[in-house]
């Protein structure tokens, strides 16, 4: 049986930002469903980062700027911006009048 041999994950360069978002996140304590959310992009795109595979782009520098003040200015608004443990979550339905 011939099997594809997985491919090792990269660390990102010391210095770079993919190595910024993943000490960032490392230190909120979000696991990559919930950084998703917090920087509003894909899960894969967080995993490509945190991996070493992508480098983020400058706007993921400037979030991280201005969430890093918020945080230190006002840590309880800061705090708003974190998602929930997705595994508590309440999906909501809303239902629309069909009047």
């Amino acid at each position: 049986m011939n099997e594809t041999p997985l491919k090792p994950l990269k660390t990102p360069a010391a210095g770079s930002l993919a190595e910024r978002v993943r000490h960032t996140l490392d230190r909120l304590n979000l696991d990559e469903p919930r950084s998703a959310v917090y920087l509003g992009v894909p899960v894969f795109t967080v995993r490509k980062w945190i991996n070493g595979e992508r480098e983020p782009g400058a706007a993921v520098a400037r979030l991280l700027d201005v969430l890093g003040m918020v945080e230190a200015m006002a840590p309880a608004l800061h705090g708003s911006f974190l998602p929930p443990e997705l595994g508590h979550v309440k999906k909501s339905r809303s239902k629309r009048s069909t009047k």
